[in-house]
């Protein structure tokens, strides 16, 4: 790295003023525009503003930062360079049931659960994780990509008894639509 840290006293607060090389600058320069990671800009856009002589507070306001964390910043750049300020240590959460999830993918597309409460309690059944109502129709949803069905009774004809309706679909069923003409044809 090879910046240059000075500390001195401006107004009873301790300031650091650090000299970027040409280089960097050009690798600052580089990354407040182009680099993909919207944070990763914003965090060059103050090492720039720091670079051309900014005070914190303006830097802060300028890229939108809290002074706090325009610190936080610099602490980062002298500690490890700009590799340290482009990497993230985000923790992203794993799912208890990420271990399970080609048993229950097997199990859920072979039985289809006809509602919620059904797979919560066969997925505590096969887990023993257990799990809320809208936890699972969230993981059904996003993570193993079920949809739900809306599902509704046929309605019969209103002229037409149950027995008669079964014969005349099965005769649809086993002929065609033209072998069972039921009341109304020929409309």
């Amino acid at each position: 790295m090879t910046a240059l840290v000075r500390e001195f006293f401006v107004e009873d607060a301790r300031m650091r003023q650090i000299e970027f090389s040409a280089a960097v600058l050009d690798e600052i320069e580089r990354d407040r525009f182009g680099h993909a990671d919207l944070a990763v800009r914003r965090r060059m856009e103050a090492l720039w503003l720091k670079g051309h002589g900014e005070k914190h507070r303006r830097i802060a306001d300028l890229a939108k930062l809290s002074r706090p964390t325009v610190q936080r910043l610099l602490d980062t750049y002298l500690s490890g360079g700009l590799a340290a300020v482009r990497t993230f240590h985000w923790k992203v959460p794993v799912s208890a049931l990420a271990p399970h999830l080609d048993l229950l993918a097997a199990e859920f597309r072979e039985r289809p659960p006809h509602t919620t409460a059904e797979a919560c309690e066969r997925i505590e059944r096969l887990t023993g994780v257990r799990r809320g109502e809208s936890r699972v129709r969230e993981f059904l949803r996003d993570t193993l990509d079920l949809k739900w069905r809306k599902v509704g009774a046929v309605p019969l004809p209103p002229k037409l008894s149950l027995p008669e309706h079964a014969a005349q679909q099965a005769a649809f069923l086993k002929d065609g639509p033209r072998a069972a003409p039921g009341p109304g044809a020929g409309r």
